[in-house]
């Protein structure tokens, strides 16, 4: 054994410990999820206080990370991997105490108690995100993601994960106020191999507006305030295992769902349904605008096709609230940093994941456009996922448009780059104090219906 392998071993299981410490202790969201992320950033613009994706890293963590930089990529990817199988997810037994109320109190606790003028409400993304940082408003969301540990098993046995997962879902729906939600058991062998390896992610999702929400709208709406419902239409075929219990095999990237279902499948029924990371129930949006018809507030309904659609609004958003037109920065999944965007006036275009079709809508975009400067955040996927987009792809579009800064990416270690979110954060902090505003950015509620109304999209419903 060498001494840097000694080293990295130490530190290693310093960071375990650490992690340990953190996943024992009962049910609380997956840190690193899509949903989670959306409502700790926006917490974080209201606030002014978090720690962006850094949040996700114990004590050590960057230590541990910088050892493992100095390895090839098969040895730091392996490494991430023998990390996640001893520290990765909640035991099964954290179940034990879960109930359905526990999740939107776990939301709402995030944000200052006061009046809002607009509340954002439904499927969480990376666009919603920016709208609600923009609205100076809070995003309750429909989703929240549970990682629980299992045996490793191999990352292409669907039928040994799905057993595991029916076992969870089960015990998730049997416990206290289960009948206001749903569980969808995610299985994507393609961009989470080593997640599903050692874990089953399973999605929580609201079928009915939890009372800790109504509380929280009545008591912080202020008088003739509006409510913003994120409720895209993009659908995806899942399994129907039970009751309100599904499985869902692969997910947004360049893999279509028919290529999914032909490598991994089940003998089950089979619906399309709003997207386990994505989509909102049905039942969700449904209940949200009941009870503002029962309360008498108008509700901005924002239904669009895809998820990357809401961030080409919020970036359209940014400019109509006076961000920098010749700048942009695209941010990707959970690498966004809304607090730094209406901070420092650069306005984000937000892109679901590192994969090819993002980068085709980037190109799409990008057309007859030009900038002063373009800023890139990837986020590094630890994986060699066949979709993802090389950096030399990203900088020969990127480039042809404006001068390219890559945020916290070092091109030679992508998309294994241990140090990545270290380094996006300090860049995030670097952008604030040299393009600090005298004021953040704010977008009125009424200029942001004009703006659904320009791009013809779906505009205010008034609910009576």
């Amino acid at each position: 054994m060498t001494a840097r392998t000694m080293i990295l071993g130490a530190l290693l299981l310093g960071v375990i410990g650490s992690s340990m410490s953190v996943f024992g202790e009962g049910i609380t969201p997956v840190c690193f999820d899509s949903g989670t992320r959306v409502v700790r950033e926006v917490a974080t613009a209201l606030t002014g206080q978090g720690k962006s994706i850094l949040e996700c890293y114990p004590p050590g963590s960057e230590i541990f990370s910088w050892v493992l930089h100095l390895f090839p990529v098969q040895v730091r990817i392996a490494g991430i991997e023998w990390g996640m199988s001893i520290s990765l997810g909640s035991p099964a037994s954290a179940l034990d105490q879960f109930t359905a109320a526990s999740l939107p109190g776990w939301c709402i606790a995030q944000y200052p108690t006061r009046q809002y003028d607009a509340i954002v409400i439904g499927a969480p993304n990376g666009g919603a995100a920016h709208l609600a940082a923009l609205l100076h408003a809070p995003f309750l969301t429909s989703s929240f993601g549970l990682a629980i540990h299992h045996r490793s098993i191999d990352p292409d046995d669907i039928d040994t994960y799905a057993a595991i997962g029916t076992q969870l879902a089960n015990k998730i729906l049997s416990a206290p106020g289960a009948d206001k939600i749903e569980v969808i058991d995610h299985y994507d062998p393609v961009h989470d191999r080593a997640l599903v390896k050692y874990a089953n992610f399973l999605r929580v999702k609201l079928v009915a507006l939890p009372k800790s929400y109504q509380r929280f709208i009545l008591n912080n709406l202020a008088p003739g305030g509006k409510l913003v419902l994120i409720d895209p239409s993009y659908l995806w075929p899942q399994y129907v295992v039970g009751k309100r219990s599904y499985l869902q095999v692969g997910g947004l990237g360049a893999v279509s769902p028919a290529e999914y279902l032909a490598r991994w499948s089940m003998d089950l029924p089979v619906q399309e349904r709003p997207e386990s990371e994505w989509g909102c129930p049905v039942e969700f949006a449904a209940a949200v605008r009941a009870f503002a018809c029962a309360h008498e507030i108008e509700v901005v309904n924002i239904r669009l096709p895809h998820p990357q659609d809401y961030g080409l609004l919020a970036y359209r958003a940014y400019l109509a609230a006076g961000a920098r037109n010749q700048e942009i920065m695209f941010d990707c999944f959970n690498y966004q940093s809304p607090y730094t965007n209406v901070q420092t006036g650069i306005p984000a275009l937000w892109l679901p994941f590192n994969t090819a079709d993002s980068l085709t809508g980037a190109r799409k975009f990008l057309t007859g456009k030009t900038f002063e400067h373009i800023y890139l955040a990837l986020v590094p996927s630890f994986a060699h996922c066949p979709d993802t987009a090389s950096i030399k792809s990203w900088e020969e579009l990127l480039s042809a448009h404006g001068k390219v800064t890559l945020l916290g990416i070092e091109p030679q270690a992508f998309p294994a780059d241990t140090l990545a979110p270290f380094r996006f954060a300090a860049e995030m902090r670097k952008l604030r104090q040299q393009y600090q505003l005298s004021a953040p950015l704010e977008l009125d509620i009424s200029a942001l219906k004009r703006l659904l109304c320009i791009m013809r999209l779906p505009s205010a419903e008034m609910d009576r």
